[in-house]
């Protein structure tokens, strides 16, 4: 074990118990106070060391928390390499690029996965293969050998205005209303949403803290008063003492989880009588979005609002470029 694999372990039992930020100022300091160390594995005889698959997703896991990756986002990486060495029965150093190739096929053509799907576990497998061989656990980069592929661009699906306002009409519960008025007035993800604790709302100003689900940064969201109104209402009415913004109804009264705020997200349109689409805490992110592009045409503020590293994200995965988007700057045009 080298001096950042030490530290990187550090990090990595010490994480669930801290900050970003203290996370952030351990590694700084450990780094600082070993500048001059060296660290060497001490050696017991006999020992013997097994190098195995788990022992490398363990490092992979450990380093990629250590980078900062979310750890929602970290489990769906581990858990597509883990399914590629079982389903091949390769060890780490012996999985070759046609090997990747032959696997992405047979789940394409026996599990009936999408091309979108392929994409993405070809994605998954080149950030770990990637690391490996940048790591010297593998002599090579075998995604070197496996063919990129193109994703099939889907219809960037969100709510109309109407359906937005027949949500907004319908009966909903104070809980439901707060919920719904935050979606449509911050675009936030649904991890995000379960984060919030009441201390996070400025309701002098109309702000949210918001910590990043993806940048693992604070940012600020705005509400509207249509929003700030409804959350208001909802904690006024709630009888549960709780420091998380939204809590369950039943006991123990815990932090709502993103299956649950989910529930309620695709509930309130269903009531709404909006079928054509569930409605996810996603749909109403992409719905915040292109709404504010189309007020605003500012796609670096819009993209800062929700959360982006960059705006070509903004474009690419959520402006809604259809027909509808068309016969709607169509329409400002030509009164």
């Amino acid at each position: 074990m080298n001096k950042d694999e030490l530290i990187n372990e550090v990090v990595y039992e010490m994480a669930p118990n801290l900050t970003r930020e203290q996370i952030d100022r351990l590694k700084i300091t450990m780094l600082v106070k070993m500048q001059n160390c060296e660290v060497s594995d001490m050696q017991y005889l006999p020992t013997v060391w097994t190098y195995d698959n788990d022992w490398i997703i363990k490092r992979f896991r450990i380093d990629s928390i250590a980078k900062g990756m979310a750890e929602s986002t970290l489990s769906q990486y581990v858990a597509a390499v883990r399914n590629l060495f079982r389903e091949t029965g390769k060890h780490y150093q012996e999985i070759t690029g046609q090997d990747v190739t032959d696997y992405l096929a047979v789940k394409q053509y026996r599990d009936k996965i999408s091309t979108n799907y392929k994409v993405t576990l070809r994605k998954y497998f080149s950030s770990f293969f990637g690391w490996a061989f940048r790591k010297r656990h593998i002599e090579s980069n075998i995604m070197d050998d496996v063919d990129a592929m193109k994703s099939i661009q889907k219809k960037k699906d969100c709510l109309s205005d109407d359906e937005v306002e027949s949500i907004r009409e319908s009966a909903m519960a104070a809980k439901e209303r707060a919920i719904f008025e935050l979606m449509v007035s911050t675009g936030l993800r649904v991890g995000e949403i379960s984060l919030l604790d009441v201390s996070d709302i400025d309701f002098v100003h109309r702000r949210v803290s918001v910590y990043g689900e993806k940048t693992q940064q604070y940012r600020t969201a705005l509400l509207t008063i249509k929003a700030a109104r409804a959350i208001r209402h909802y904690l006024d009415s709630r009888l549960q003492e709780s420091d998380a913004l939204f809590v369950a109804d039943r006991r123990p009264y815990g932090r709502m989880k993103n299956p649950a705020i989910e529930k309620v997200a695709k509930r309130i349109a269903r009531r709404a009588g909006i079928t054509r689409l569930s409605a996810t805490v996603h749909v109403y992110r992409k719905t915040f979005v292109t709404v504010m592009y189309r007020k605003t045409k500012n796609i670096l503020m819009v993209s800062k609002l929700a959360g982006h590293a960059n705006t070509d994200t903004t474009v690419k995965y959520y402006l809604i470029d259809d027909l509808e988007d068309m016969q709607h700057t169509y329409n400002i045009v030509n009164g």
